[in-house]
């Protein structure tokens, strides 16, 4: 959680630069940075409009309690009126609105309903794993993913991944949009 900032203080800070469609960078766990917009937040997840090269390149959603810190400084406000001068923030509202961050099995399933295949990834054993595919089916502590490779070849075997693991979860953007219909 953000620096110096109490969860009240945090909550407020993220509904802040939702309403202000602040442009930001948030740091997570493992240091890594993503760049975008905030959309929505729930106590467990944040909804980000990830932004790549001045477009926005889908929709990530990270554990809330992975993120270290949310930046919004003087780069981001010169991002951000660059964004708003191009025209170039156009966020899906029904994409939005039909994601359900309650918890994990929620999110999941919306994203199922809303046929979109995923990306998550995640961690077992002190083994980072990739898992890219259509959601098959969402239980109460886990999802199964109908994981393809880079070739387009769809795993034999579904993938379980238990939300406990989980560090990452990617959702319409245009690599897994595009690369499910060339799929084996």
């Amino acid at each position: 959680m953000g620096k110096n900032l109490t969860e009240k203080e945090f909550k407020k800070l993220i509904q802040k630069h939702i309403r202000n469609v602040d442009f930001v960078k948030v740091t997570i766990d493992d240091d890594c940075a993503i760049f975008g917009f905030l959309v929505k937040f729930s106590n467990d997840f944040v909804m980000i409009e990830e932004s790549y090269d001045f477009s926005l390149a889908g929709t990530k959603i990270i554990p809330y309690n992975s993120i270290r810190s949310i930046r919004n400084n003087m780069y981001d406000k010169v991002s951000k009126a660059i964004y708003v001068s191009e025209k170039l923030i156009q966020f899906n509202q029904d994409i939005i609105n039909k994601t359900n961050l309650d918890n994990a099995e929620s999110l999941f399933k919306s994203i199922k309903k809303q046929d979109f295949h995923c990306i998550v990834e995640s961690s077992k054993n002190k083994k980072d794993l990739f898992s890219i595919g259509e959601i098959l089916e969402v239980t109460s502590k886990s999802v199964l993913i109908n994981n393809y490779d880079p070739a387009g070849r769809i795993d034999k075997k579904p993938r379980k991944i238990s939300f406990k693991n989980i560090d990452l979860i990617y959702f319409n953007d245009n690599y897994s949009k595009v690369f499910r219909k060339y799929l084996k």
